[in-house]
């Protein structure tokens, strides 16, 4: 039973909002959000106000009715048969004297009849409740000769519900309108905020109508939304180089690959009309497979180099380029000289070579071969270049060179230390190049006349051994390889005469 498949919601990134909040526009769920917030906010503040409301009419009741029976208090403790005057309006306050009797009294008469139980009730402030009403009062007992008094002020709390409920209701229509200001506020800031997403997503819609021209646009602020401009920017100009290497790549391979498939067609065309000819044949199965050669070289060279530009993506992603010692590189030079004298003994050239090591600050130096004791392997240089691609610059570098030149011509190979750089030299005494030629003699495809003429095919007087090249990617690959591992390749002709080629490789820092 396989598994159903999925939705497509569940390949995009998962959203931690809820179902309805996501078919909302992020404009929306902004101001819904900071305005969400803020209702809390203004809620908490309401109810924060209105409980010191509370606390301050409470306070401001209890400063009254202790006003209002501070006089009789003082009264009382002086005289034990006071002549008690009636107080001021609105003021409810009654004297009940030692015996119980009630002495003085404006209050409602409802709350008379429950001053019998106040008497005996601790002085201070508290709440009653008499026939569904309420209220504060304060009880104050002074004592004179004639007894225990009791002082009751009393206020209907009702009057201090009523204006805190006012308050509250005024605080919350405030709040209320204080908050669809600032939802209409979110919504007019995330709208500005957003625009210039919006522009990028006009932008990029064009992208698909003209991408190599198309570039998303940069606020004149130095925020988020510049920031993430700015690296898609370099994401799409990148993007559109890449594309446009492959395209010109796709291009010259194409028009390098027309010529000696038309030259094998032809060929094979003249070995079917010879068949009957076996020499003639022969002849022309063997310039067949030139071609054939030719093709393979041609396709080995675009696959190194593909491969190539696969590592330095696979780098700009975080994978760690292994290194190598200086020895180690110096055997593999010594390695690849061999195999170009091969094919150099067929024009009876010469290929010599020199390593010249590091001076290391310990132990002994390496030899003419490169290998050091093993107290100084830790202390010499390492490179971002692995065994295998030295050999291909020395290779590359050396064939062309033999490529080019006469019989009895001669290459020099060295590889030397020159401070916190490798340097491998590869020099000739051959006619050298145009100096046309030189600025462009790294790039794909590209090659001189003299170089297309003694390259091409084979030289009858080499005993027919193919010469390595023709297509153009040799010195295209040795900079490729010089810049994948941070350095740099370069070309010039030597006074004298001749070609000097000249790649240098940094060191890797002791702390990497």
């Amino acid at each position: 039973m396989t598994d159903p498949a999925p939705r497509a919601g569940t390949d995009r990134v998962r959203s931690g909002l809820p179902r309805p909040l996501r078919v909302l526009s992020l404009r929306a769920r902004i101001t819904i959000g900071s305005t969400a917030i803020a209702a809390v906010v203004i809620l908490l503040l309401v109810l924060v106000m209105r409980f010191q409301v509370v606390s301050v009419v409470a306070s401001a009741t209890r400063t009254l009715l202790d006003a209002d029976v501070d006089p009789y208090v003082a009264t009382l403790e002086v005289d034990s048969d006071p002549d008690l005057s009636a107080p001021g309006n609105a003021q409810l306050v009654a004297v009940v004297d030692p015996s119980g009797k009630i002495r003085l009294s404006t209050m409602p008469p409802r709350v008379e009849r429950a001053l019998g139980s106040l008497t005996s009730t601790k002085a201070g402030t508290s709440l009653i409740d008499v026939s569904d009403s309420e209220y504060r009062v304060v009880i104050e007992h002074p004592v004179n000769q004639a007894g225990r008094w009791t002082v009751v002020a009393a206020r209907n709390s009702q009057a201090e519900a009523i204006v805190v409920d006012d308050l509250t209701t005024t605080l919350s229509l405030t709040g209320l309108a204080i908050l669809i200001a600032f939802g209409v506020a979110s919504w007019a800031l995330a709208t500005a905020a957003l625009r210039p997403v919006n522009r990028m997503r006009r932008e990029a819609e064009r992208l698909s109508v003209a991408p190599e021209r198309a570039e998303l646009p940069v606020g004149p602020a130095q925020d988020e939304l510049a920031s993430l401009a700015t690296t898609l920017n370099a994401f799409l100009a990148r993007t559109r180089q890449v594309t446009e290497r492959e395209r010109q790549m796709v291009s010259d391979a194409s028009h390098e690959l027309r010529t000696p498939l038309a030259i094998l067609t032809t060929q094979l065309d003249l070995a079917s009309l010879d068949g009957d000819d076996a020499a003639a044949l022969a002849a022309h199965i063997d310039r067949a497979k030139r071609s054939v050669a030719r093709l393979s070289r041609l396709a080995n060279d675009l696959l190194t180099l593909s491969r190539i530009e696969e590592s330095e993506r696979r780098e700009e992603d975080g994978v760690q380029q292994t290194t190598t010692a200086w020895s180690d590189l110096g055997d593999e030079v010594m390695a690849a000289v061999d195999r170009v004298r091969m094919i150099a003994s067929a024009k009876d050239v010469t290929v010599d070579f020199d390593l010249e090591p590091p001076t290391l600050s310990s132990g002994s130096s390496s030899g003419a071969t490169g290998a050091g004791t093993s107290d100084t392997a830790s202390a010499e240089p390492r490179y971002r270049l692995d065994t295998g691609g030295m050999a291909q610059l020395v290779t590359n570098t050396a064939s062309n060179a033999v490529a080019a030149l006469p019989r009895g011509g001669g290459v020099y190979v060295s590889w030397r230390s020159d401070g916190t750089d490798g340097v491998l030299q590869i020099t000739d005494d051959g006619p050298g190049v145009p100096e046309s030629f030189i600025p462009v003699a790294f790039d794909r495809f590209t090659r001189p006349d003299e170089a297309r003429t003694s390259r091409r095919d084979p030289d009858p007087a080499t005993g027919g051994v193919p010469m390595p090249g023709g297509s153009g990617l040799g010195l295209a690959i040795v900079r490729a390889i010089a810049e994948r591992a941070g350095g740099t390749a370069s070309l010039r002709n030597v006074r004298s005469g001749g070609l000097e080629v000249t790649i240098r490789v940094p060191a890797v820092p002791a702390e990497d």
